[in-house]
């Protein structure tokens, strides 16, 4: 069995309406990167990436020309060889993105390619946990007036959600704080609530902000600070107000080493398609896992749905409405708080073509 083709294809998504974060901005769609791996057999999986709007492209020649030269002819099972060859062989670009990115669309087609092959989802070909995951709402968006948030907020508990989350960092902290507190009223006690900066603050200024958050009970507060500031996120857990939650614009293994070690983080918070794959994440959960710290995840919950199911520390899956979900078959579902990772072989997704090539980027 070889690698007989690869096809590596950007789609430019826009997304059902522009949404913002601190660190980001307005935001009114994305770039996705799908790459398909086709075995001598005749059995494809795929695996995707996603980025902001004209990345794409960079990423996509990053698979079509170094990576292609590496994998076209191998034997796709061997893919802890094929992960640790394109990671340290490539690594002079930088250790971290585009490259994490592009080692992500491939790394989750290959392990796509091997549960399609053998029959078995990948939740189960991973070592199996549990099929359900606690799932949350992560869609409440920074510039939605305050009507606006806590409309959709409803909205997800009747789409099955039992926890949501909010985005801080508008112009004032007592504006976050305000809304934070309509939120916290709006919904009833036993619906958890979470909520991420987006990297907004400062240390100085997340100290106040914890210390104004803590009576309203967080879950966690997410990447407050910029996420590669470990000693920062080390401080701010120490002051022990609100929990912690980080990870996903961490593009490294060896970056979530430091941020757990440095006793950074309460929730590591990996996303398969920035970090390096299926194979990275399952690194990274192991590495939680032996430090007693539950995992959630970033994103594409349709992807990590599976992964966490194969964890025994999952705590919680974030759950987005980015508008992939359109070009899905069997688009995942939540009922009373809880994801279900599918039965169908490899990771279960199975994309409308036709109807993506209309976003294609020539």
């Amino acid at each position: 069995m070889k690698i007989e083709r690869l096809d590596v294809d950007t789609f430019r998504i826009p997304l059902p309406e522009p949404i913002e974060a601190a660190a980001a901005g307005v935001m009114t769609g994305f770039d996705m990167v799908l790459v398909r791996i086709t075995d001598s057999d005749g059995a494809s999986g795929s695996g995707y990436t996603v980025c902001h709007l004209g990345q794409g492209p960079a990423i996509a020649t990053i698979v079509d020309q170094p990576f292609r030269d590496h994998l076209m002819d191998q034997d796709p099972r061997l893919i802890e060889r094929h992960w640790q060859r394109l990671w340290h062989t490539h690594h002079y670009a930088g250790r971290g993105a585009p490259l994490s990115f592009a080692l992500a669309a491939v790394d989750t087609a290959l392990w796509d390619l091997r549960g399609r092959t053998l029959g078995e989802p990948l939740w189960r070909l991973l070592g199996g946990h549990d099929p359900r995951v606690k799932a949350y709402a992560g869609n409440i968006d920074l510039n939605f007036p305050q009507e606006k948030l806590l409309a959709g907020a409803s909205a997800s508990l009747e789409a099955g959600h039992r926890s949501i989350k909010m985005r801080l960092g508008r112009p004032s902290l007592g504006e976050d704080i305000s809304r934070v507190s309509a939120m916290r009223e709006h919904l009833s006690p036993e619906i958890e609530l979470m909520a991420d900066a987006n990297e907004a603050w400062r240390v100085d200024q997340t100290a106040r902000a914890m210390h104004e958050l803590q009576p309203f009970g967080l879950v966690w507060l997410e990447e407050p600070i910029r996420p590669d500031d470990f000693a920062g996120h080390a401080y701010l857990r120490s002051l022990g107000k609100v929990p912690l939650a980080s990870g996903e614009n961490l593009h490294t293994v060896a970056e979530f080493t430091q941020l757990i070690t440095a006793g950074g983080v309460d929730f590591p918070e990996p996303d398969l398609t920035v970090c390096g794959g299926v194979t990275a994440f399952m690194k990274i959960a192991r590495l939680a896992e032996a430090h007693n710290l539950p995992l959630i995840s970033h994103g594409a919950h349709d992807l990590h749905v599976q992964l966490l199911a194969a964890c025994p520390n999952a705590a919680y899956l974030e759950v987005h409405a980015f508008g992939l979900e359109k070009f899905m078959a069997e688009p995942l579902t939540v009922s009373e708080g809880y994801a279900t990772a599918p039965d169908r072989p490899g990771h279960g997704i199975d994309l409308d073509m036709e109807a993506l090539r209309a976003h294609a980027v020539t």
